[in-house]
């Protein structure tokens, strides 16, 4: 049998440290976000979800129901600030947050409202709360 190489060990080597590394890069980019607030639409078996976690300024919405009715969402604060997005189709989920250019200053107020939508039919089933950013 013939000792391996010293250019093998170190590829071996090599290739061992990166899979050992790969678990732990994972792990910190996985984090669960730890929702602060969460408001939902005001129908009887709620189609619509509102997240927001003030740690850099997600907002998310998601269609929670196969019900042919779509849902938004509009954030009002301060200055002006205004965002406004929607989402249809069960299970799919829409996300603004700071770092695609959604920020909201901290420490102040803002209003969150959240609805159903479908055809002409707008603002059906809303709720509205007020979450500190």
């Amino acid at each position: 049998m013939r000792k391996p190489s010293k250019k093998t060990t170190l590829r071996g080597a090599a290739i061992l440290a990166a899979a050992l590394a790969l678990p732990a890069l994972n792990a910190t980019s996985a984090q669960a976000i730890q929702w602060d607030n969460q408001l939902h639409t005001d129908d009887t078996d709620p189609g619509g979800r509102l997240r927001f976690e003030a740690y850099g300024d997600i907002v998310e919405i998601c269609d929670i129901e196969a019900d042919g009715w779509a849902v938004g969402v509009k954030v009002k604060g301060p200055g002006g600030y205004s965002d406004s997005f929607t989402i249809g189709g069960n299970g799919d989920c829409k996300t603004h947050r700071a770092s695609n250019g959604h920020n909201l200053r901290e420490g102040e107020y803002y209003t969150f409202e959240v609805y159903l939508y479908s055809g002409e039919i707008a603002n059906a089933y809303r709720d509205v709360a007020s979450w500190k950013a």
